[in-house]
């Protein structure tokens, strides 16, 4: 499974059942929408540092890298420095 996918799945299960929402869109703000609010974002990090075996920076933790599926697929990507397709 690949990162979108393990991340889509995370928040299925997390955030959204909690909604009644069973989809969402890879490019869909997780912000705006109100899907994930600021401690919605460190449930994120510490998931996405336990899952897939990285530290994110404090100066990676800006609203552009986790602000979508995409974007935080993107920003594990370049912490791993490996294409998503790999993990």
């Amino acid at each position: 499974m690949g990162y979108t996918d393990t991340l889509e799945q995370y928040l299925l299960r997390e955030f959204l059942v909690e909604q009644g929402r069973n989809t969402i869109g890879p490019d869909e703000d997780l912000v705006e929408l109100g899907i994930v609010d600021s401690l919605g974002i460190l449930r994120l990090i510490a998931f996405m540092e336990e899952q897939f075996g990285i530290s994110i920076p404090p100066e990676k933790v800006v609203p552009e890298n986790f602000n979508s599926i995409s974007a935080l697929s993107a920003l594990v990507e370049q912490l791993k420095g490996q294409p998503s397709s790999a993990a």
